[in-house]
């Protein structure tokens, strides 16, 4: 049986409580915390959601740059939440930028392994996720930074989205990297340049993708981030991460 988890981004206007029990009863059994969720989280508020729902509070998004000014500072804070609130990931941007100079990629690598070392101290494993706009914008970039850096501790988080933006075959970038893969997930919600949803590039064979996924012998949950609704209360964006699990259901 697939399994799902959501992103806390969408809702960050809201607090856990408001939404989070909405989402297990849409099919959601794991949950990813964005800054604003876990920033001022106690662990006794988790555990008690964790007990009243059923919920697996799985992993924290960060999206500090390693490079920026008192980066890497910031990134050890967020694993020292994660140990604090007893989650085991923390899925991370690489930094950096598209054009970056060898001696940039070199500076990050070298940060990202810093930060990799502290999490290994903290039994913690980070995802590394492909971003336009970031130094690991497409495939190339991205499995030159996961060759760089072999620890157990330090693996990739699929989404087909940002490696079709890229440039890249999604499917291909899966078969590439499905050895380091940690996680996987979709981005949807409306499409701000076409009001299309559920799902960002929808030209993208999903079909395709799923089979891959399915072929590399990914068992874990399916992370959606449904973006784009501007929601007054929590209801819209759990009904739009419940479609889209069904619709992502459709192409396995």
């Amino acid at each position: 049986m697939r399994t799902y988890c959501a992103s806390t981004l969408p809702f960050s206007p809201f607090q856990l409580s408001e939404f989070v029990g909405g989402l297990f009863q849409n099919g959601v059994s794991a949950i990813e915390l964005a800054q604003a969720h876990f920033s001022d989280a106690e662990a006794e508020t988790l555990a008690g959601l964790r007990e009243e729902t059923g919920l697996r509070f799985k992993s924290m998004l960060s999206t500090v740059a390693v490079d920026a000014p008192d980066g890497l500072k910031a990134l050890i804070e967020i694993l020292d939440t994660a140990q604090r609130l007893s989650i085991p990931t923390v899925s991370i941007a690489s930094g950096g930028k598209e054009d970056a100079t060898a001696d940039e990629i070199e500076t990050i690598i070298n940060l990202l392994k810093t930060v990799t070392e502290e999490a290994a101290t903290r039994n913690i494993t980070l995802m590394l996720y492909a971003h336009e706009g970031s130094l690991a914008y497409n495939l190339e970039r991205t499995q030159q930074i996961l060759t760089a850096i072999p620890s157990e501790n330090f693996g990739f988080y699929y989404s087909p989205f940002h490696f079709h933006r890229g440039g890249d075959d999604p499917v291909v970038a899966l078969q590439t990297l499905s050895e380091r893969l940690f996680s996987v997930y979709f981005n949807c919600g409306v499409d701000s340049k076409t009001g299309s949803e559920p799902f960002w590039a929808p030209e993208m064979d999903f079909s395709a993708i799923c089979k891959e996924i399915d072929r590399v012998g990914y068992t874990e949950e399916i992370m959606l981030i449904y973006l784009g609704l501007k929601a007054e209360t929590p209801q819209p964006i759990i009904e739009g991460v419940s479609n889209a699990r069904a619709k992502l259901e459709a192409y396995f």
